[in-house]
């Protein structure tokens, strides 16, 4: 005798697996743009932190020279007050050519007037603050005039212009997410609409509308995670060439540890996508089967 193979469980609800799969695509390419979104976010805020940090370090010291004459006299003595005020600071005296090329974008390649007064500057890099007024107060007292800039109107600036992109980025992933939800209600109702007799025998038997809808959100949920892992792994994939490519120390992953996280977040918003689309197909047709059994 021939041994009988076991019969294979049949799924209650029949499924077709070319609009399954075109869901699929639907909710990865949301889950994509929604990833990006996402890293992008996670990319500007990180390289707002490292520019702020070196801003923060760093000062432009201008010194209002009285003349010609008196400017390598004056420049020397800003120096060695900054030196002696800041012993650890890196202290770099900008030559006059490099001053030129300062000036040249906004005054052109024409020679400059020996009669123009161009103040002179010192950058200063240090992680102590640089004390302004007390070095002001001892600059006056030898007649030298200084203006210390240190890029705290620039750094709060790009703060603020970070944060509103940031901000811009979790509105995008929630719309995304929303989107998500409106396709799932979609595909939902349809099935809902296509298998309605299978339903009504289910009904006949005795099943639950709670039964029912499990039947929908454990295949809306299953839909909702592979179209999201399938979109967060693009976009992770594009995230690691611009890492290593052209791109590499812009927005992209500068550390592993920034890779970790990351990676970390785009799973949470994978799963997040399944429990959208499982939330969705379970209310969708918890309404559904309640509004058919009021009018039967």
């Amino acid at each position: 005798m021939s041994e009988r193979l076991p019969e294979q469980s049949q799924p209650i609800l029949p499924s077709r697996p070319e609009q399954g799969r075109a869901l699929i695509v639907v909710l990865a390419v949301m889950a994509t743009l929604a990833a990006l979104a996402l890293l992008f976010s996670r990319g500007a805020d990180r390289l707002e932190h490292d520019w702020s940090a070196q801003l923060s370090e760093s000062s432009t010291v201008q010194v209002m020279v009285a003349s010609e004459t008196l400017r390598a006299a004056q420049m020397s003595a800003v120096e060695a007050a900054l030196r002696d005020t800041l012993p650890e600071a890196r202290i770099n005296v900008l030559e006059s050519d490099e001053l030129d090329a300062l000036l040249r974008p906004w005054l052109g390649d024409a020679p400059l007037p020996d009669d123009l007064p161009v103040p002179g500057l010192i950058r200063v890099n240090s992680r102590a603050a640089l004390p302004v007024e007390s070095l002001q107060r001892r600059l006056e007292g030898d007649g030298i005039r200084i203006v210390v800039d240190d890029h705290s109107r620039f750094s709060g600036s790009l703060s603020r212009t970070v944060g509103r992109l940031v901000l811009l980025g979790i509105g995008l992933v929630i719309a995304t997410l929303g989107a998500a939800l409106a396709v799932s209600l979609f595909a939902t109702r349809a099935g809902l609409s296509a298998q309605r007799d299978i339903i009504h025998v289910l009904v006949q038997a005795g099943a639950s509308d709670s039964f029912i809808a499990r039947l929908f959100i454990g295949a809306s949920a299953r839909r909702g995670t592979v179209g999201g892992a399938l979109g967060c792994a693009v976009a992770a994939g594009l995230w690691l060439i611009i890492s290593i490519g052209p791109g590499r120390g812009t927005v992209g992953w500068s550390g592993a540890l920034d890779g970790i996280i990351d990676i970390i977040l785009l799973v949470a918003l994978a799963l997040c996508f399944g429990v959208v689309c499982a939330g969705a197909a379970g209310w969708a047709a918890t309404r559904q089967l309640t509004d058919e059994r009021k009018r039967l």
